[in-house]
């Protein structure tokens, strides 16, 4: 036993002879390895720590080399040649065969210097002493993207100057009627640059291309006309037509009328097209033409400026119910009118009160209107096959009159008991509408349209105060003597 474990040590002596040197070698190796660790690490932080308050090399703002510098050095770099390579830098946007440049200094540019070398500074000082190492034996370029703040109006009036230069604006069709004969000008088909594409390319490239001139090209799209000749020429007759009378009052009622009715003449509503009378007619302004006339306020008469183009608002909205198209906006007058019954009158006033309409038909509506003579009167055009055989009527139904009552004013240049009417007062009424329709000549349907109330204005009657004088006899005056009345002398024979 005692053998044995003396050979197991001769063994191990042995072994450990024979490894000893290697062993040794590792050792020496690994503190060389730690060391020279050690060295690199004490060199690569002396090396971040050198570049702590610099910017890395590599570094750019919009073509000037900035890396190297600390801020302060940054910041008289960037101010010495920032602004002119910002100034001197042009986007030329061409379109086909025109070309049009956009110089940064026309949009007034502005940058904070300081800001900019502030983020320079920090730029990859953020990661680890290593990561920081590799930016600074970096020898690649980085671009500090930062944002220029510019005239956003000034980029406005040259993007306007671009689409005004190379769109080629589309045209309608037009339509024209003289005597029912109907005429065709053909659309137009036009070419435009997208507004969108040309706003996003300037905006991106101000900021996000640092090259002296930049080159931008855009082509143009096909833009069709809204309405073309195909439209137009399903307009092949005139599908309802109405007229009132007036009579000239010795104010400016018939010059409005004539300036509203010519502005309505010639109106063309597409399919789903809404008519606004406001919206054509706009203020009835003395700039305008229109002259002062009676108008209602309230339940009183006052002249205004515009007085008369209610007569051509109802005159149209009987047409056009004619021709079966409803209104999406109408209100009756507060007292009635001369021109029309109760419930069949369509009143307007600026800013307040619309007449509107939608053209609910397949193909387009014209609008003709025409004045002279004492008549007013609106032809509606459309499609004839399309409109039908069936005819439409606006028809009213009173329901209810109010009287008007009195209202006494005293005169005393009239005798007590004596009574002038001085003005008439005006009938109110219940009333309502209804749309017919006609089938050969036979009532077939009976539609409700509105239900209005007109107001009443009270007879004005002056009323006598004047109280009558009774005068008496003279005093001691004696009663005269009757002269007797003389007898004709009779006649003597010869």
């Amino acid at each position: 036993m005692k053998k044995n474990k003396s050979l197991q040590k001769s063994n191990y002596n042995e072994l450990f002879e024979k490894n000893k040197k290697p062993i040794m070698i590792g050792s020496v190796v690994l503190v060389a390895i730690i060391a020279s660790s050690l060295a690199y690490g004490i060199g690569l932080n002396k090396n971040v720590k050198a570049w702590e308050n610099k910017v890395y090399p590599g570094v750019n703002v919009y073509g000037v080399d900035i890396g190297g510098l600390t801020k302060e050095e940054a910041i008289k770099s960037l101010n010495e040649k920032l602004s002119v390579n910002i100034m001197d830098k042009t986007l030329s946007v061409t379109v086909r065969e025109k070309s049009l440049d956009l110089r940064y200094s026309d949009l007034n540019p502005s940058y904070d210097v300081e800001t900019i070398a502030t983020d320079a500074v920090k730029y990859g000082k953020d990661g680890s002493n290593f990561a920081k190492n590799s930016k600074i034996k970096n020898d690649k370029s980085h671009n500090i993207e930062w944002k220029i703040s510019y005239d956003e109006d000034k980029l406005k009036e040259f993007e306007d100057t671009v689409k005004s230069t190379v769109d080629v604006e589309s045209k309608d069709a037009k339509i024209s009627i003289n005597s029912g004969n109907i005429g065709i000008i053909p659309e137009v088909v036009g070419n435009k640059i997208d507004e969108g594409d040309l706003h996003n390319k300037l905006v991106e490239n101000i900021n996000g291309n640092s090259s002296n001139k930049v080159e931008l090209n855009f082509e143009l799209k096909e833009s069709k006309a809204r309405v073309t000749k195909e439209d137009l020429s399903k307009v092949d007759g005139k599908i309802s037509s109405y007229s009132s009378k007036y009579r000239n009052t010795g104010d400016g009622r018939v010059k409005n009328m004539e300036i509203a009715a010519q502005t309505v003449n010639g109106v063309l509503l597409m399919p789903g097209d809404e008519f606004s009378y406001n919206d054509l007619i706009g203020d009835t302004t003395p700039d305008k033409g229109y002259e002062k006339a009676n108008t209602y306020v309230g339940n009183k008469i006052v002249p205004d400026y515009g007085g008369g183009i209610c007569q051509v608002s109802t005159t149209l909205y009987r047409a056009v119910m004619k021709a079966n198209i409803r209104s999406t906006a109408r209100t009756n007058h507060s007292l009635t009118v001369s021109y029309s019954e109760p419930g069949l009158d369509a009143t307007v006033s600026y800013g307040s009160l619309d007449y509107k309409f939608k053209n609910t038909y397949d193909f387009p509506v014209y609008i003709e209107g025409y004045i002279g003579g004492g008549n007013i009167g609106f032809n509606i055009y459309g499609n004839q096959s399309g409109f039908g055989e069936k005819t439409y009527e606006l028809v009213n139904e009173v329901h209810e009159t109010y009287k008007p009552g009195n209202e006494y004013v005293d005169d005393p240049t009239l005798e007590v008991g004596k009574e002038v009417v001085q003005s008439s007062g005006m009938t109110g009424y219940k009333a309502s509408s209804y749309q017919v329709t006609y089938e050969n000549g036979a009532e077939v349907k009976r539609e409700i349209v509105a239900t209005d109330v007109y107001g009443t204005t009270n007879n004005v009657v002056k009323r006598g105060t004047k109280k009558p004088v009774n005068t008496p006899p003279p005093a001691n005056v004696a009663t005269p003597t009757p002269v007797p009345t003389p007898v004709p002398a009779p006649k003597v024979a010869q």
